[in-house]
């Protein structure tokens, strides 16, 4: 008879869990313009929430005071490949 094939070992799980701990969460949130209907991206601030209205940030572009927040969302960043 022949002999059982020799597998690779599998990995664990903690592994994964162990390589999370090393990135950080960065959170931004997504501002639209009313007037010239511009989005961009800046930090997340305490106090954020979507359909927010912003009267004390200016767009960037046409700077009026017509900004809300369309979304937020966060992303892990990985220290060791963050680009400086």
């Amino acid at each position: 008879m022949s002999e059982e094939p020799q597998l690779p070992p599998i990995p664990s799980i903690t592994d994964d869990w162990d390589r999370k701990k090393s990135f950080f969460e960065r959170k931004n949130s997504v501002l639209k313009c009313g007037a010239c209907q511009a989005d961009y991206t800046r930090a997340f601030k305490p106090g954020d929430f979507v359909f927010k209205e912003l009267t004390d940030e200016e767009c960037e572009k046409c700077q009026r005071r017509r900004l809300t927040i369309i979304e937020i969302y966060s992303e892990w960043i990985n220290p060791k490949k963050e680009k400086k």
